[in-house]
């Protein structure tokens, strides 16, 4: 993500004109749109097929197998068509220059169906309370992307590093609970805790990014499209692991 942002940093960097001010304001404008789209894509799909899941308790279900088959055709279809289309808007746009605006409303909309098992699993208000949660993380973050003089890409090797430790932690305890089934071992909160401050600093680099594209002149419509779908991504990232938060604390308080 960071590397592909590096590509539009080709002119010197100037002062934030009107200018810059308005394409960043696009692409915040356009990351707005593509969670809409995935916001209202869960929605709908939640709604379609809740009648196949109903509640008993907060953790036990009874599920219709007959209404689940469609949502399960569906989701493995997104699934299929997630990595071709990821890969496109990766290598085909980024690398030839083609168009952004298909590819990225196509990402909302999987997106949209893959995260839809939130809407029919997860409480509304946990979703809600997440959803606020994330754009205060978010915009805090944003701020100190654009505010910061400084150069923040090293921000993007210190949260390689750590997803680099956090896979090695992860690994020693997925084989320290193979040995010892029985014992739980905080080593899993931490690396959860790791990885959401890792996605972080990923998110401020990223806007900080997205202020020198626009301080360097490459402001053309597909390059705005681009960032903002990093910047959707980083915040679909942020929020996914704040309701798994959200979810835990709520489900712990209700034992």
């Amino acid at each position: 993500m960071e590397d592909s942002l590096k590509h539009f940093e080709t002119k010197q960097a100037k002062p934030v004109s009107v200018s810059s001010s308005k394409f960043i304001g696009k692409v915040f404008l356009y990351t707005f749109f593509g969670l809409l789209i995935t916001a209202i894509t869960a929605a709908v799909i939640g709604i379609i097929f809740s009648r196949a899941i109903q509640p008993v308790n907060y953790t036990e279900y009874v599920l219709d197998t007959e209404l689940l088959k469609p949502y399960i055709v569906l989701l493995i279809i997104s699934i299929i068509a997630y990595i071709p289309l990821l890969l496109y808007i990766y290598i085909a746009c980024f690398r030839f220059h083609r168009s952004m605006g298909v590819p990225f409303v196509l990402y909302a909309i999987l997106m949209g169906v893959l995260i839809s098992s939130f809407t029919m699993f997860v409480p509304i208000e946990l979703i809600a309370i997440s959803f606020g949660l994330t754009c205060g993380v978010f915009g805090i973050l944003s701020l100190i992307g654009l505010k910061s003089k400084k150069d923040l890409s090293f921000l993007g090797l210190v949260a390689f590093g750590i997803f680099l430790g956090a896979l090695f932690i992860t690994l020693f305890n997925l084989i320290w609970m193979f040995i010892f089934p029985e014992t739980f071992s905080s080593l899993y909160w931490i690396v959860s805790f790791a990885i959401f401050f890792a996605m972080m600093l990923i998110t401020i680099v990223d806007v900080w990014r997205v202020k020198k594209i626009a301080q360097s002149g490459e402001q053309s419509n597909n390059v705005a499209l681009y960032c903002a779908f990093n910047l959707y991504v980083d915040f679909i990232y942020l929020f996914i692991r704040i309701l798994y938060f959200v979810v835990m604390i709520y489900s712990r308080s209700r034992r």
